[in-house]
């Protein structure tokens, strides 16, 4: 452990270096006020001082979050990275933990307006220790030609730190910014020291320092008739019972006052008028200070958000200045620390917001959820509520489109059975044959697309929810089998050992003894690397098990929804027995595949540009966390291939005869094949002639069937 980087001299910043162009950098420096250690000393003695002490504590306890900044602006949350680490543990010492560290440094912000830290450095050049420095320990600061602080420690030893090693926040003294700072607590140090005083002159009251408060004069008395006159004034008046009594006396006696006593000094309404003008001076309301009289319910929630709001949050965001442009710089480009936002919310607010946002169609389920602190819903949260018919929609859907889409449907009811007229565009009405051939239904194409749409939405959140879970859980596996790079006893990465030099914790990549390789030698290199992340049969059965119960569900919605479109009553819904028949196994082989491959991708790409084992482990977890989209896509698609299934099937049950395709895509992008089958007629036992038995079919190759939009529609 170098305390205080001796062993290192980096070239430091030429700012203070250059004789020349530079004319606002001080030429000269200046040592702290005289009275800097006695004013740091009065912090651990004046009670007026603890709103310091409460400042930086709460400042101390503050989370925040490493975000990453890609070239559209766009900012995403690093969950894995070296400057996380070195956050978590800041110095060796057990005592000088994160959180004492920050506290202590905001203590010297505020009273002498200058807090320091010593930056050690591991090898790679990079912060690994914060090491602080007292104010008063500080004789000189840097000036031009001189680009270095003097440090006096404790011991005698005289240290000159770069400024490249000095971590420095200061509040700029107005009078002479480019000198010494300006704690806001030195301007109410007289008051401070009032305080202080009065404390003392109490302490002397009670300890009895032979002052009198009263002097009895008794002209021309001998000896003995002063001491006959104490001796009956106590007898009169000596006792619990006789005190406050009436003395009387004869002959020429005076009286003369000496001090003044407690109650003539009002030093209880001095010390509280103290206490409330330092509040007042550092912007803390009184209940933050634990001061409830005259104090409500109210008024306390009022002084949390003025306090969060107007001491804490300002000093957090310069806090977050200063990280950002003194450490971060030192882990790379494209980093941005940003603290959390503290200011408490307004809960009852909050709750009217969300109870009326929600009942007036402005706000989803989630979204209202979330402003009272629950959960999101398990299923079903993504809609908003709307003021006809209490349909719940997505918030990429058209209302009026679905209202008349429902309308549609109601003939599935059999309430409701006879024919109904569909106002639509002509090629969007087909005529089926109805259940036993007796009589011709006319079916709305897009009420059949809607349908499916309708009976789909409950299954692909909980598949998108299910996926999103899993993939998280499998992030945090591989995580741990990356073990944060460390060069360990069999560890993961001695499968690349023949292209890694360690350095302590980190290993450098020889891209030149991987160019040697041939192109077979490389792949099995990656290959039993990305191979020991994870027991990949394992996951692939751990995702078997999360789906077998969503693809039942999906499969019966499918049923369900052609029994009811179609108006199968009478008919027996199909029952899934085994979802072997969905193949379902082979597309989770391809997941897990599909994710092999890109470790393989990133391996081999940081390997081939001479990347650390941390920036590739960082790459790897940076593609491991983006996985929504993934997940949404796999929902849709496991979803629309098993409820697909159920639909073929009822139709089957109910003996349709033949079935007729029809494309539905309205983008750019369709499948020309598909538009050339639109009303392609088949036997129901048949396939079509792009080979599927319709759309989705999981029998069906994956350039046929994902992100498939057509509908089939059978003929009895």
């Amino acid at each position: 452990m170098a305390v205080f980087n001796r062993r290192r001299q980096p070239p430091p910043s030429d700012q203070f270096a250059r004789l020349e162009n530079n004319r606002m950098v001080p030429r000269w420096t200046r040592p702290p006020e005289r009275n800097t250690q006695d004013w740091i000393k009065m912090y651990s003695k004046s009670p007026r001082l603890a709103v310091v002490a409460r400042i930086a504590s709460d400042l101390s306890f503050a989370t925040g979050k490493l975000l990453t900044v890609d070239s559209k602006g766009d900012e995403r949350e690093v969950m894995r990275h070296s400057f996380l680490d070195f956050w978590e543990s800041p110095n060796p010492l057990h005592e000088f933990t994160r959180a004492s560290l920050w506290q202590l440094e905001e203590i010297y912000l505020l009273l002498k307006g200058e807090g320091y830290f010593v930056i050690e450095r591991d090898p790679a050049g990079r912060p690994a220790e914060l090491w602080p420095v007292p104010t008063h320990w500080v004789l000189m600061t840097p000036y031009l030609g001189h680009p270095y602080y003097t440090v006096k420690t404790t011991s005698g030893t005289i240290l000159e730190v770069s400024v490249d090693d000095m971590y420095v926040q200061k509040e700029l003294n107005p009078l002479d910014p480019f000198l010494r700072g300006l704690g806001q607590a030195e301007a109410i140090a007289d008051e401070v020291e009032i305080d202080e005083y009065a404390a003392q002159f109490q302490k002397r009251f009670f300890y009895n320092d032979a002052t009198p408060n009263l002097i009895v004069s008794m002209p021309g008395s001998s000896d003995e008739q002063r001491k006959r006159f104490r001796a009956e004034w106590l007898e009169r008046f000596k006792g619990v019972f006789k005190s406050h009594g009436i003395a009387t006396t004869d002959g020429d006696i005076n009286i003369q006052k000496v001090a003044e006593s407690m109650k003539d000094m009002d030093m209880v309404n001095g010390r509280t008028f103290i206490r409330n003008a330092t509040l007042e001076h550092f912007g803390v309301p009184r209940e933050i200070m634990g001061i409830t009289e005259s104090s409500n319910r109210a008024t306390s929630e009022a002084a949390q958000f003025i306090y969060a709001q107007n001491v804490i949050m300002p000093r957090l965001r310069r806090r977050e200045e200063a990280i950002n442009q003194q450490l971060l710089p030192l882990f790379g480009d494209g980093l941005i620390w940003r603290y959390d936002d503290i200011v408490p919310r307004n809960q009852e607010f909050d709750k009217l917001k969300a109870i009326d946002g929600w009942n007036a169609g402005l706000l989803t389920k989630d979204e209202a959820r979330e402003l009272i602190d629950m959960p999101a819903a398990t299923t079903g949260g993504d809609v908003y509520k709307t003021t006809f018919s209490d349909i719940f929609i997505r918030s990429n859907e058209d209302p009026a489109s679905i209202s008349s889409s429902m309308a549609t449907l109601q003939y599935g009811d059999e309430t409701a059975a006879e024919e109904i007229e569909v106002e639509a565009p002509a090629d969007d009405i087909i005529e089926v044959g109805a259940l036993g051939g007796k009589q011709r239904k006319s079916v709305s194409l897009t009420s059949v697309a809607r349908s499916e749409d309708a009976a789909a939405r409950e299954s692909t959140t909980a598949f998108e929810i299910a996926t999103t879970k899993y993939f998280r859980e499998q992030a945090r596996r591989i995580s741990n089998s990356l073990g944060a790079t460390q060069k360990a006893h069999n560890s993961l990465w001695d499968s690349l050992a023949i292209l890694i030099t360690w350095r302590g914790m980190d290993g450098q990549v020889d891209s030149e003894a991987w160019g040697a390789l041939t192109e077979a030698q490389r792949k099995s290199l990656v290959d039993e690397f990305v191979g020991g992340l994870a027991d990949w049969p394992n996951e692939a059965k751990v995702l078997n098990q999360i789906f077998d119960p969503l693809w039942k569900k999906a499969y019966n919605a499918g049923a369900t929804s052609a029994q009811s479109l179609f108006n199968l009553r009478g008919v027996q819904r199909p029952e899934l027995i085994s979802t072997a028949k969905l193949r379902g196994g082979q597309r989770v082989v391809r997941i897990q595949q599909a994710t092999k491959d890109a470790i393989a991708s990133i391996v081999s790409g940081g390997i081939e540009n001479g990347d650390s084992t941390q920036l590739i482990a960082d790459s790897i977890m940076q593609e491991m966390g983006a996985t929504e989209q993934r997940a949404r896509l796999i929902a849709q698609q496991e979803t629309m291939t098993s409820l697909s299934t159920g639909q073929y099937d009822m139709y089957k049950k109910a003996g349709a005869l033949t079935k007729t395709w029809h494309h539905m895509s309205t983008t750019e992008h369709y499948r020309r094949d598909h538009k050339r089958m639109n009303g392609e007629t088949v036997p129901i036992d048949g396939k079509f002639s792009n080979g599927l038995r319709f759309p989705r079919d999981p029998d069906g190759p994956a350039e046929e069937v994902i992100q498939c939009r057509c509908v089939m529609t059978p003929n009895f």
